[in-house]
């Protein structure tokens, strides 16, 4: 045989291995059957699950099939079996300290698990395989992987299960599914898979119906480390295949290759998107934890900007209510973003993606924006118009005109409102809208003559105008109504939202007449203590601003902290700030709860009105009242019933005492009597 035609022959075998396709079988080379026969099965390992991480101390050996593929990158150190290679009832990812996993174990390859010594955990919300090293659930360490996996000769054809996206749920987890009739939301379209650096990246998914109408949305992750990253998400429709994942209720769909991606037909037409939740919907599905949307069901609501940062006063803040008049109420948007102004106008109606956005109330409002651990931040620089999209020309916002008499804390919060017949206060007068000099923000307080309620004009030292003079006299002031820490608050957009156009005038003083009546320290549970005060006069008085303040022990000078009071205080009306077993003791909720409140029967307390006058005080500040006349150690101190005027300066017989030196103990609740004189 010539030297020419074995070069011929050798080139054409290199040829033709060089065309094999990339995603056939690696052939298992003098395969070995091992010897071994499954006595368990993925279910039961997932089973002995519990609330921490359990390790198995039996000699179980179970089998699955694998589905997942990490050739493309897209997968790291992660196995994700299933029980069988069609219509699987369980799968188990398991942790592997090996990466190029495929290449020994490619899909629909049998394995047997031999489950002794390895451990069942919850990793970010889903239950795993590995080894538990000091309470983690951590990979299987590459030397002990074959010590635990063994490869069979079998090769199945993994045929994935056809799921609709409204359908997904927690036992499909860890399968290999595709979903036909998909497409990706409009607003991802000429974006690519991942982007420019290595954190992995969501992208949501639509499965439509014939009509176009969307069933169901589903997030496709993408690895900032997969080989096709930067391959630009295809505009059809089609099919795609992948494993579902989960980080704790969120389902996500990771693709092994990007060939699991086929779209063949065109996408459909969107069809103009409509609110599908209103404000108050939103609203109440906030219950004093963080709302987390998700994805699984498409979520919208329109509204109306009412903010604006173009004078600096609303910094990455965007406001919107639910209608352009006569709102029921409103929302707040954070975003790292300047010049909100500019693509969202006061008057623009906009159309609120909630997916993927979180919702908590900070400082008072329902605040969306990303979610931080905590709570919510601020939506990342340039994701804004993926949440929020224009859908029409700007309209008139028509402020709803009130006086302050009608205005209270049940009044739609976040919306934007016009008061009338209001003026600065006279101790604010010759104030600028918030310091002459510096950054900080400043509150301003608004009265009309006669209404004991005020409202706080809050303005941030960044702004535009905060060094400009506030101006005098009465007139009418527009802007964002809220309520911080249950006062009134109103913040303006610009210097045109101020209106005046009476001369001011003082308002005539009203002698507050609010005094302390029951200083409580019961013997028997000192998370009861309290301390109720009573307007005992003939006007109501507003207490924002106001604040009860703590001497410890009565040795310092300085109160060692405050409660700030706010609302309106009737005539003949009591307020009671208690600790925190006041409700389970009196079987009433006080009027704040406080942990502060815990004088010990050697403790002052004092009233301070809003200028930071004393009202009235009981003990001697500077004085520790153990072992004087005051003391109300394991008893109380109660107001004599014929005094009805506060004393800034502490009078003994105004009040009456009970105390465990004085042989007077008073038990809660039999011996005491909040709200009564």
């Amino acid at each position: 045989m010539s030297r020419n035609f074995l070069l011929i022959r050798f080139f054409c075998v290199v040829s033709i291995l060089s065309c094999v396709r990339e995603d056939l079988p690696v052939p298992l080379i003098a395969c070995q059957e091992p010897s071994m026969v499954a006595n368990s099965s993925l279910l039961e390992i997932k089973e002995k699950a519990g609330y921490g991480i359990f390790v198995i101390e039996e000699d179980l050996v179970a089998s699955g099939y694998v589905v997942s593929n990490d050739v493309s990158g897209n997968h790291y150190k992660t196995l994700y079996l299933q029980d069988a290679a069609e219509l699987p009832t369980v799968a188990l990812p398991i942790l592997l300290d090996q990466t190029q996993l495929s290449s020994r174990y490619p899909v629909g390859t049998k394995l047997f698990i031999k489950a002794k010594g390895l451990a069942v955990g919850y990793r970010y919300g889903t239950l795993c395989l590995g080894v538990n090293r000091g309470g983690t659930l951590e990979a299987i360490s590459h030397s002990k992987i074959e010590d635990h996996l063994f490869r069979t000769c079998q090769q199945a054809t993994v045929v994935p299960t056809a799921v609709r996206i409204s359908e997904l749920d927690a036992s499909k987890v860890g399968t290999l599914i595709v979903l036909e009739n998909t497409q990706f939301s409009e607003r991802e379209l000429d974006r690519s898979f991942a982007d420019d650096g290595t954190h992995s990246v969501d992208r949501v998914l639509e499965q439509v119906s014939q009509d176009c109408k969307v069933n169901g949305t589903l997030a496709l992750r993408t690895s900032g480390y997969s080989t096709f990253k930067n391959e630009l998400l295809p505009r059809g429709k089609g099919r795609i295949q992948g494993i579902l994942t989960a980080y704790y209720s969120d389902f996500y769909l990771v693709m092994n290759r990007f060939e699991d991606l086929t779209f063949y037909e065109d996408r459909c037409t969107s069809l103009p998107l409509k609110a599908n939740r209103s404000f108050e919907e939103v609203a109440e599905m906030y219950q004093g934890q963080v709302v987390e949307f998700g994805v699984r069901d498409s979520l919208f609501l329109e509204g109306y900007v009412i903010s604006s940062d173009e004078k600096g006063n609303f910094s990455k803040i965007i406001f919107l209510q639910d209608a352009h008049e006569n709102p029921r109420m409103g929302l707040r948007i954070i975003a790292d973003e300047a010049d909100l102004y500019q693509s969202y106008k006061v008057g623009q109606k906009v159309l609120v993606c909630l997916n993927r956005l979180y919702m908590d109330r900070m400082d008072g409002v329902l605040t969306l924006g990303y979610f931080d651990g905590q709570t919510v931040k601020e939506i990342a620089t340039g994701d804004l118009s993926e949440f929020l999209t224009p859908l029409q020309e700007v309209v008139a916002i028509r402020p709803t005109v009130k006086n302050l008499e009608a205005l209270d804390l049940d009044y739609p919060p976040n919306t934007l409102v016009r008061v009338e017949n209001v003026q600065l206060i006279e101790a604010h007068w010759g104030k600028a809208y918030a310091n002459y000099s510096g950054g900080a923000d400043a509150y301003r307080l608004l009265e009309t003559c006669g209404e004991a309620q005020k409202i706080s004009l809050y303005t941030s030292g960044a702004a535009d105008f905060a060094q400009e003079p506030f101006p005098l006299g009465i007139g009418t002031v527009t802007g964002v109504l809220s309520h911080q820490d249950q006062q009134l608050q109103l913040q303006i957009r610009t210097l045109d939202d101020v209106l005046i156009s009476e001369t001011t005038a003082p308002c005539p003083s009203v002698d507050p007449r609010v005094l302390l009546t029951e200083i409580a320290d019961p013997a028997n549970r000192y998370q009861a203590r309290f301390v109720e005060f009573y307007n005992a006069g003939d006007h109501a008085i507003d207490l924002g601003g106001w604040t009860l303040n703590k001497y410890l022990n009565g040795s310092s000078q300085t109160a060692s902290g405050a409660v700030e009071l706010s609302g309106i205080l009737e005539p003949n009306a009591f307020r009671v700030v208690a600790n925190t077993g006041f409700v389970s003791t009196f079987g009433s909720a006080p009027d704040w709860t406080s942990s502060y409140i815990s004088g010990t029967g050697d403790d002052v307390y004092e009233l301070r009105d809003a200028s930071g006058h004393v009202q009235d005080v009981f003990g001697q500040v500077g004085v520790d009242g153990s072992g004087t006349a005051w003391e109300y150690t394991d008893g109380k101190a109660v107001r004599k019933v014929a005094i009805d005027r506060p004393n800034p300066v502490f009078d003994l017989s105004e009040w009456t005492l009970f105390s465990k030196v004085k042989g007077t103990e008073q038990q809660a609740p039999e011996d005491f009597n909040p709200w009564v004189r």
